[in-house]
């Protein structure tokens, strides 16, 4: 696969300071010997993040931040995605960042950005609450899955034509945590009445930007998943024999290689163009979105289904890193929109076939 050419200084330098990171200090192997606990969030891991920038790349430069730079977002996504990380950094490192920096007010931003560009704070989204709804300045409702919100401290809620922050720990609000497939958490949430304040100057197409860079960005990670996944079964392939020959000598399994090698590359230009359309506010950027998370969401399944199937039995274990791509590219089909809500979305904005 062709080594992604980053458009500037900074992105090579982000993502060259991510792939020794996580190769060094990030290991699967190493990470397998500690508790579920120890393995959702580490308070050093995010530190250390912080310290590379990866929780600037969403935030203005005035405010201290690397400024919005969609291309670095995806490729610390793909670094993540290839490192199985669990730390939050989506919805922390980049939608509360982004909303917060757009909307809130000046003692907002400067109460809450620095805090979050340090990695001394932690903000769960959830910006599609049809569930939630606001009397007075207090938050209604129950939503089932809310990513993150197991480890955060404080809460972003999308209600009615609002956006409110909130202590994920206030009175009225009840989280029940609990793991994800792929050992990322997220918890249902209940708000009983719970106070919150209104982020004053944040818009719907604030909010809809922010779906996007979360929807983006989940894409990326997925097809950072699926290329270690191809890697780790290229090098199996090589290197394990069966009857005296390396399986990649069976011409079977070089065809199901190759398609796996294709589905790669369509990944690549379909996550390009939309982090290029993105980036420059080009009008058909949602549909580039839509695109790039309903197609690449299928071919990670379909990719990491394969890694797991061409290693046999060792494939499936939990010791074994294959299966871990497979729970990835799984989880995140589902967050920030499924892959098939985001086809259809697509679909509807795609233009219109001439006759």
């Amino acid at each position: 696969m062709k080594q992604k050419i980053w458009l500037d200084e900074t992105d090579a330098a982000l993502d060259d300071a991510a792939r020794r990171y996580t190769a060094e200090r990030y290991r699967f192997d190493v990470r397998q010997r500690l508790s579920g606990a120890e393995r959702r969030f580490s308070t050093a891991v995010w530190k250390d993040l912080a310290d590379m920038g990866w929780l600037g790349v969403a935030t203005p430069e005035e405010a201290g931040g690397l400024g919005l730079r969609v291309g670095s977002i995806c490729l610390l996504a793909e670094a993540a995605g290839r490192a199985l990380l669990t730390e939050p950094l989506t919805s922390a490192g980049v939608v509360a960042p982004y909303l917060l920096a757009r909307g809130g007010d000046a003692v907002q931003r400067d109460a809450l950005l620095p805090r979050l560009q340090a990695g001394e704070l932690r903000i769960a989204c959830l910006l599609e609450a049809a569930s939630v709804r606001v009397e007075a300045g207090r938050l209604h409702g129950r939503q089932q899955v809310v990513v993150d919100a197991d480890i955060a401290d404080r809460l972003l809620v999308c209600s009615g034509d609002g956006l409110w922050l909130l202590d994920a720990n206030a009175a009225g609000v009840t989280r029940q945590p609990y793991p994800l497939l792929d050992g990322r958490g997220a918890a249902t949430l209940t708000f009983e009445g719970a106070e919150a304040t209104r982020i004053a100057s944040v818009g719907l197409a604030d909010v809809q930007y922010a779906l996007w860079l979360a929807a983006l960005a989940t894409a990326a990670d997925s097809h950072g998943a699926m290329s270690a996944a191809f890697d780790l079964t290229l090098d199996y392939l090589k290197t394990r024999r069966q009857f005296g020959n390396p399986l990649g000598t069976y011409q079977a399994l070089q065809h199901r290689a190759v398609d796996m090698y294709v589905a790669l590359g369509e990944s690549r230009a379909v996550l390009d163009q939309a982090i290029a359309s993105l980036q420059a506010g080009a009008p058909d950027a949602a549909r580039d979105v839509h695109a790039a998370k309903a197609l690449i969401g299928e071919s990670a399944r379909r990719v990491t289904q394969e890694a797991v199937q061409l290693h046999g039995g060792i494939g499936v274990t939990d010791e074994y890193a294959a299966s871990h791509y497979l729970r990835r590219a799984r989880v995140n089909e589902q967050l920030w929109g499924s892959a098939d809500q985001h086809f259809m979305a697509f679909a509807h904005a795609a233009p219109a076939a001439i006759a």
